[in-house]
């Protein structure tokens, strides 16, 4: 069970890497398209609010990448060191995995070694990466509907300092801002539409399979050495996996959260003094926008932190059981 377990891990986790590549390359023209729409100029506003806001979800998410991405290969790395470790000691290594090749000649052994760290970092970067770019795009979504919710708030006083720029009367300027915010609403919805209708069945095999991987990962953590190199890297392993999943629980249900507040910045804006024409239209305004935005992972489980914590007691529950079959 223990060898079983760990060849198990690494061909789950090779799996979610498979499926997700198939899902970039067959939806690439779509994945661009989407990409690139965060170019268009109603995604970036001109005020500093916005702009403090904007750099601070690129700065995030070029945090999240780098950490992320290291984190994997600094495991895959101390892979590379234990069965190092373990020939120098004059025992003998077994990889997870077959190449029909005997590693007991120190040549034939190397190869493997570094075949073996190639395909696992490669596999871990791929992994990283493309989770990282999902949950990009779920956290830019939540960035958008926080400068929204700002704007909305800020409505009426914004069409008034823009009436007097412009010489416009203020009702045309009201009806106009109100317009662009909703097509800005109407933009960000179809965007985490987007992103679910791609990506929706391989965050559904994620979290299918990622209960198996850390179930899989904690059995054969328990038979390691606490002060092994092993145990450290398999301690890095599950810390990958869980925050894998947890990416995608937590930026969509902080997009839930921000989508759902939408209704109450429109509400608290200053609109007892505005035409009875806008707060008409704002009452169907509000009629739109009061069901939040709730990502689900292929149109069945929803992106939220109660799904990480149910597949956190699902993982544990396979893990119980084969803790007690051992």
């Amino acid at each position: 069970m223990t060898k079983l377990s760990r060849v198990m891990f690494l061909l789950l986790c090779h799996i979610t890497s498979i499926v997700k590549q198939i899902v970039f390359h067959n939806d690439a023209d779509r994945i661009h398209d989407m990409i690139q729409s965060f170019d268009d100029p109603i995604y970036n506003a001109p005020d500093d609010s916005a702009r403090v806001l904007l750099r601070r979800t690129a700065r995030g998410a070029r945090l999240l990448l780098r950490t992320y991405s290291g984190c994997a290969v600094l495991t895959c790395t101390l892979w590379l060191l234990f069965p190092v470790m373990h020939r120098i000691a004059g025992n003998s290594v077994e990889f997870p995995f077959w190449t029909g090749f005997q590693t007991d000649r120190p040549l034939i052994f190397v190869l493997v070694l570094l075949y073996s760290y190639y395909v696992t970092t490669l596999v871990g970067i791929a992994n990283t990466t493309m989770d990282a770019l999902m949950a990009t795009i779920l956290y830019q979504c939540q960035t958008q509907l926080r400068i929204l919710r700002n704007n909305f708030q800020a409505l009426p006083e914004r069409a008034k300092c823009v009436s007097n720029e412009t010489g416009e009367r203020y009702e045309v300027t009201l009806m106009l801002l109100l317009v662009k915010y909703f097509q800005h609403y109407r933009q960000v919805t179809q965007t985490a539409m987007l992103l679910q209708d791609i990506f929706g069945v391989a965050i559904l095999v994620q979290f299918g399979i990622g209960g198996w991987i850390l179930c899989m990962a904690a059995y054969k953590l328990v038979s390691l050495n606490i002060l092994s190199i092993e145990f450290a890297s398999m301690t890095l392993f599950i810390l990958c996996i869980l925050t894998e999943l947890f990416l995608y629980c937590y930026y969509g249900n902080e997009l839930t959260v921000e989508s759902d507040r939408i209704v109450c910045s429109v509400y608290s804006m200053q609109w007892m003094r505005t035409p009875l024409r806008f707060r008409r239209d704002l009452v169907l305004l509000m009629q739109f926008v009061r069901l939040p935005l709730r990502p689900v992972a292929g149109r069945i489980i929803p992106l939220s932190l109660d799904t990480f914590v149910k597949i956190l007691k699902s993982s544990y529950t396979f893990y119980a059981v084969l803790r007690q079959t051992k």
